[in-house]
């Protein structure tokens, strides 16, 4: 905990740590009432405003608890009193308030989970789009991306790279690495295809009307 007027450290709090680093960074979420943390180690801590621990849990499935090894997940996500947990093996639901898993699905995401309403999407890494009530975690669909880009464009099912799934004007937008951008309607359904002017090197940003992003030549790129 830093003062963040002049950047005196109030409090610090030890957690678990791995001996190797790998590409999961660590994870913050907060709300009015609590922080949350998840580390490389796999503990999601809950923390009060004065950074006293609430509670915490470990959600690293291995059966080998060395230190080294290694523990995945995408960015943890809060919405209402539930914080979602996508890890390299299960998607874990959360109570934010008291720790207790609402539940533990068998699916991993291949980018940050979405939640709109009571819907999360996520795309898994055989590129399927899904959507899970988050209250139930009951599966309303799962697409195969793949063939619906082949059965939109009507040409042969090939293997896509995605580079990220974002929401905008209450729909879905599929960013492939092939500079192409994908737009699904809620439902899962394909509305269009679009090529962007050039490859996305970052995660783009929603202004307003517009999409920003940074390309593979390091050019800033503004598009209505």
């Amino acid at each position: 905990y830093i003062n963040k007027e002049n950047g005196e450290k109030l409090k610090i709090i030890p957690t678990e740590e791995t001996l190797i680093k790998n590409e999961f960074v660590n994870s913050l979420a907060l709300n009015i009432y609590s922080y949350f943390y998840l580390n490389t180690y796999g503990s999601v801590y809950s923390l009060d405003n004065k950074g006293r621990i609430k509670w915490f849990s470990n959600l690293n499935q291995s059966l080998d608890i060395n230190p080294s090894n290694l523990f995945s997940s995408k960015p943890i996500v809060l919405y209402e009193d539930k914080l979602v947990v996508s890890t390299d093996l299960y998607l874990y639901v959360i109570n934010s308030n008291t720790g207790s898993t609402l539940s533990k699905t068998p699916i991993s995401s291949l980018t940050k989970p979405l939640i709109s309403k009571n819907n999360l999407f996520l795309i898994t890494k055989d590129n399927l789009l899904v959507c899970l009530d988050v209250k139930t975690s009951e599966i309303l669909y799962s697409i195969d991306v793949n063939q619906s880009i082949a059965d939109f464009l009507n040409i042969k099912k090939k293997s896509i790279s995605i580079k990220t799934l974002a929401l905008a004007n209450n729909g879905l937008l599929l960013f492939l690495n092939n500079s192409y951008l994908v737009s699904f309607n809620s439902l899962g359904k394909i509305k269009n295809t679009v090529k962007l002017p050039s490859k996305p090197n970052s995660l783009p940003i929603f202004i307003n009307d517009s999409i920003i992003y940074v390309d593979n030549k390091n050019k800033l790129i503004i598009l209505n």
